[in-house]
């Protein structure tokens, strides 16, 4: 009984660990001369640039410049969308197991819309 049990808290902490490494609390920083439109039907955008930023500690730290004003083109209609993409789960992946490290990323797509 004791050797399931003991298999069963091994289980749990792997499976708590495991998603503790692909969890982060990052956040991008809108900034730019530009009007932010809302994401609808009437707007039809292109994605024209992104931007990868990275952090420690599960997205508590900023290690690189987290803002977007760099890639925004001024005075347009803008929509900006921040994701997690495939790329941001492996580098995460590579970083924390290779190194034992916090490092996580987080992506934002700039897109240029106009309407119907």
């Amino acid at each position: 009984m004791k050797e399931k049990e003991e298999i069963m808290r091994i289980f749990i902490l792997s499976f708590f660990l495991f998603f503790l490494f692909l969890s982060s609390c990052s956040t991008i920083r809108v900034e730019g001369n530009a009007k932010l439109v809302p994401h609808s039907p009437e707007y039809i955008c292109k994605k024209v640039s992104e931007k990868r930023a990275y952090y420690l500690l599960w997205g508590l730290i900023p290690i690189s410049n987290n803002s977007t004003e760099d890639i925004i083109p001024p005075g347009k209609d803008i929509r900006i969308e921040t994701k997690f993409t495939g790329m941001d789960i492996l580098i995460g992946l590579a970083a924390n197991i290779l190194i034992p490290t916090t490092i996580s990323s987080m992506t934002a797509e700039v897109y240029i819309c106009s309407k119907e």
